[in-house]
């Protein structure tokens, strides 16, 4: 005998297909207390007509009373495993008395009972206890058991309460008519299980595919759009435009004379008319220290309001008559212009400065070699490429892709600084562009499984598809690019399983395979009616399952 224990939350189903796997023609199912199927008499029911149907004798096992009860409502047998072990029980039952017609308690004859192995209680449900009385000691004296003194419980006492006397006839019978009506409604809810709840229907289609491949380019051009017959898709044209200072340091070292250098402001209060200083035009310090004009200005004229002569002012730049640190000297409150000495312009044009004058040097000093220069010119290049890559890559949208040989960096100038600081430094102006050509890859796969779907006169889907690229060829001129692929995609026989599941609804289940295998571009079927007894397709589409498998 093959013993199965149930699950608490175990469906019937489950338990059905339980007893059909078991190779035993007996069957013993252990169900525990509060479990799924003891909650409804239909489940034992639908218990009883399996095993009957699979030939197989089925018992159940529980100590929940109600299962047992239930079970044996159903005609299956059922025992509780704790009563079922060395149990005895003895009582004798006192009919109702003959006077008045009552039920009078039943009177219990302590009996001694058959030897055991071991002493103490026999647990049994929670409704009862069977108590298990030790041998008395055997005395001549013993006294007859009718005339034994029972020690009883003490009670507290209640009113009498006199009760209307039972017709046990009319009991039974009223217990018939109420499990009559629970099994019919039992077997009218296991009808409906049977019919309209636990019926479906799956079935697993696997169409015919196809595999097809495309080797070939495709061209990327700004503006176009899709075309399966030239095999273009549309092309962006990103770019960035940026410039850097960067500083070297200089590794020649040279003897230099180094001009102090500064501007001064040139004031005309002598008359209305402009005047012209030519370059080199000497203006003098308190002290005698000499600074040149470095080109020629116009100084403008002056302005009379009133009779009076406002000044007029203009800058310029001046560098040291002599080199040497000495001119590197602060401002100034007045400088005056040799030039005019002698004349009335001599007080009436005039100079201030506001900041020092710098510059001025004698001695050894760093300069970049033509080494350092190139050396410098290729880094800053470098430098800026990886700036203005990585910016404008961060400004391009997460679905265009940019391909190997798409992308274009151009040097616009680049202009060195031979002047060192005072680290020895000297500096690189670079400028430069970069550009790169990119295009949606949706638009790419959509063009290919296009080209794939048009190479097929049959109706088909794509299934799942691979791609991969070569290396583009980029005329950044026009702004266009065109790259190798290499793209395979799996085509699927396309079948509506909307429109057959309305098609199989109701069929049998020989009607339901005829219908099957004569759909165009199948493969192969998998067909499957839920639970075994049924052999037709639900009407319900929500008990029909269609799986078109890609």
């Amino acid at each position: 005998m093959k013993k199965i224990f149930v699950n608490k939350s175990d469906e019937v189903s489950v338990i059905v297909e339980k007893m059909i796997e078991a190779e035993d023609r007996e069957i013993t199912l252990s169900v525990p207390r509060f479990s799924h199927i003891g909650g409804s008499l239909g489940n034992f029911y639908l218990l009883k007509r399996e095993a009957d149907a699979i030939g197989k004798k089925v018992f159940v096992e529980s100590v929940d009373d109600k299962v047992i009860e239930l079970a044996a409502m159903s005609g299956l047998t059922g025992t509780n495993p704790f009563f079922a072990k060395n149990t005895r029980q003895f009582s004798d039952i006192v009919a109702p008395t003959q006077k008045t017609g009552k039920a009078t308690a039943p009177r219990v004859r302590s009996v001694r009972p058959a030897p055991r192995r071991s002493t103490g209680d026999i647990r049994t449900s929670s409704r009862e206890r069977v108590p298990i009385f030790s041998p008395a000691p055997e005395d001549p004296h013993e006294k007859e058991p009718e005339q034994e003194i029972r020690r009883e419980p003490r009670m507290r006492s209640f009113p009498t309460l006199s009760m209307p006397s039972v017709d046990m006839p009319d009991v039974i019978h009223s217990h018939f008519l109420r499990w009559t009506v629970i099994g019919v409604l039992g077997c009218a809810l296991v009808f409906y299980l049977a019919t309209a709840v636990l019926p479906r229907a799956d079935v697993k289609l696997i169409p015919q595919k196809t595999q097809w491949s495309y080797d070939n380019a495709i061209n990327a051009v700004p503006g176009a759009t899709a075309d399966i017959s030239t095999m273009t898709i549309p092309a962006q044209v990103f770019s960035e435009t940026g410039n850097d200072t960067k500083p070297f340091p200089a590794t020649g070292k040279k003897q230099v004379q180094q001009y102090a250098t500064g501007t001064i402001t040139i004031f005309n209060a002598y008359s209305s008319q402009p005047q012209q200083l030519v370059a080199t035009t000497r203006f003098m310090t308190p002290d005698g220290k000499i600074f040149r004009l470095d080109r020629s200005i116009m100084v403008p004229a002056a302005q009379i309001v009133d009779g009076n002569v406002v000044a007029s002012s203009t800058e310029a730049m001046v560098t040291a008559d002599q080199p040497g640190p000495d001119y590197n000297i602060g401002p100034v409150q007045l400088f005056t212009i040799p030039g005019f000495q002698g004349t009335p312009k001599y007080k009436t044009f005039y100079g201030t400065s506001s900041a020092n004058m710098t510059g001025g040097f004698t001695g050894e000093v760093a300069y970049p070699t033509p080494g350092d220069i190139a050396a410098a010119e290729k880094t800053a290049a470098a430098d800026l490429q990886d700036a203005l890559t990585t910016k404008l890559l961060s400004e391009v949208p997460n679905d265009f892709k940019i391909l190997d040989g798409a992308q274009q960096f151009s040097l616009t100038s680049q202009t060195p600084d031979t002047t060192t600081d005072a680290n020895g430094n000297f500096t690189i102006l670079t400028k430069a562009t970069a550009t790169a050509i990119a295009f949606k890859e949706s638009d790419a796969v959509s063009l290919l499984e296009n080209k794939a779907l048009s190479a097929n006169t049959e109706q088909y889907a794509v299934g799942t598809t691979s791609l991969t690229y070569d290396l583009a060829r980029a005329d950044f001129t026009k702004g266009q690019i065109s790259f190798p692929v290499h793209f395979s995609a799996t085509l699927a026989r396309v079948m509506d399983a909307a429109a057959l599941k309305a098609k199989i609804a109701g069929k049998s289940e020989t009607d339901l395979k005829t219908t099957i295998f004569a759909l165009p571009g199948l493969d192969s079927a998998t067909i499957s009616l839920w639970p075994f007894w049924v052999k037709t397709v639900p009407t319900s589409p929500d008990k029909i399952t269609v799986t078109i498998a890609q």
